[in-house]
């Protein structure tokens, strides 16, 4: 599916093979994900992970309840590989970062368990019947968030205006663009992240990771290897991520 040139703008053209794509997130409602959770309080971190865009964007296509990871635990367990294995070699999304300042809220919310048995003895009782309060930390409307989408076989991908994010699937608006992308090899820093499961090669130096669920990122780092440059003109600069990036890479090596 291709979307108008209202929505898209540029066509730059390289002798690279891959193709390059930005896109610039707004919210239109208030984001939250449990990307930390100490206690009953649940942070949403101002990164939107390749894991949810996937599927904001239609690339993957997943169940609406996932099965528990095995018969002794009720937590379920995301199928991101067998739902990507078919594009995982032809397009990679990146995490989305903010674009400018964005802004805080936290509220209350209920923080008990999924576990409802009530035993006859109150000791063994799983949940007060007051239930359990816990805070949650979310980002306001308004925030804007640049992520990637690169093209392996110099495919254009689907360019959705609008996508539907995080656990309150919060509208959000997407305006694209094209930018150009060229090749080089040697040593650079990577200035956009990644996950870490997303690297073929871990950073030389200069090192920046961040713990979030379910995977951990990679904000910047050194590397010596081919890699992309993605030149999104003079007000934004210049990203450079590896040519070898891949989603979760690891898990399929």
């Amino acid at each position: 599916m291709e979307v108008s040139m209202s929505w898209v703008s540029g066509s730059p053209s390289n002798n690279v093979g891959a193709r390059a794509f930005e896109g610039i997130i707004e919210l239109m409602g208030e984001l939250f994900f449990a990307s930390l959770e100490p206690g009953n309080n649940y942070v949403t971190r101002p990164i939107i992970l390749n894991t949810a865009l996937y599927y904001a964007l239609g690339y993957a296509q997943g169940n609406y309840v996932n099965r528990p990871s095995n018969r002794r635990t009720k937590k379920q367990q995301p199928a991101y590989i067998e739902e990507t294995s078919e594009t995982a070699d032809i397009i990679y999304v990146s995490p989305a970062r903010p674009v400018g300042e964005i802004r805080y809220a936290s509220e209350l919310s209920n923080a008990r368990s999924d576990e409802y048995i009530q035993h006859n003895q109150l000791k063994e009782q799983r949940n007060s019947p007051t239930g359990k309060i816990g805070t949650r930390k979310q980002i306001l409307a308004g925030a804007r968030f640049r992520f990637f989408v690169l093209t392996f076989d110099g495919s254009e991908p689907d360019m959705p205006p609008y996508i539907r994010i995080g656990k309150k699937r919060s509208k959000a608006l997407v305006t694209w663009r094209e930018v150009p992308v060229s090749m080089a090899d040697g040593e650079f820093f990577m200035n956009h992240p990644v996950l870490v499961d997303d690297l073929a090669e871990m950073p030389i130096g200069d090192l920046s990771f961040q713990r979030m669920q379910p995977f951990d990122v990679i904000e910047r780092g050194k590397f010596v290897e081919p890699h992309l440059v993605l030149d999104c003109g003079a007000l934004a600069g210049r990203f450079v991520l590896p040519a070898s990036i891949r989603f979760l890479r690891r898990y399929r090596m």
